[in-house]
């Protein structure tokens, strides 16, 4: 048996690992507003419009209860920055006064704990069939040896058993 062999085996499993961290670490109850770093809108200047991102156009901050307060610089812009706001995000709760429009805190229900629970649980099973493949090419590779197909195979346990863990430990956080 090639060490190296087994080593490139760990070596595509921890690849697929930190991938599936980085997928769940984004999974989240807390309020993301990412989506209005996208956010354009037409600038009118002497007869001339120009896209621009909305974080140039207006001043952004959080009131006391995490609620994303967006005040445009130009009052005129308000009614573009709600439409797109709704365009970009359907489940958004906004709410808009004079001079400002206040993005409302999203309340978490059971429903959509679940939610995120299912999406963990859905990316989990689909990382341990990448790894499954994995445990099936190396198999192929020693078909007649079973000294090697147990050292692959507690590879594969061992790696599963970490992603469970993982898992579990993200399903908490949303509990």
């Amino acid at each position: 048996m090639c060490y190296k062999d087994f080593e490139n085996l760990k070596k595509k499993i921890n690849e697929l690992i930190e991938l599936f961290k980085e997928k769940i670490k984004k999974i989240s109850l807390e309020n993301n507003y990412e989506f209005i770093n996208n956010i354009e809108i037409l600038e009118y200047e002497n007869n001339n419009s120009k896209k621009k991102n909305l974080l140039e156009l207006s001043e952004i901050t959080k009131d006391s209860e995490n609620n994303l307060i967006i005040k445009p610089f130009k009052r005129e812009n308000i009614k573009e920055v709600v439409n797109k706001l709704k365009e970009l995000k359907k489940d958004i709760n906004l709410t808009t006064f004079k001079d400002f429009i206040k993005i409302n805190k999203e309340i978490k229900t059971i429903e959509k704990k679940n939610n995120l629970i299912k999406i963990i649980k859905n990316e989990k099973e689909l990382l341990k069939i990448l790894i499954r493949d994995l445990r099936k090419k190396e198999n192929k590779k020693y078909k007649k040896d079973l000294k090697e197909k147990k050292v692959i195979q507690k590879i594969i346990d061992d790696n599963i058993e970490k992603i469970e863990n993982i898992s579990i430990e993200k399903i908490k956080n949303i509990k």
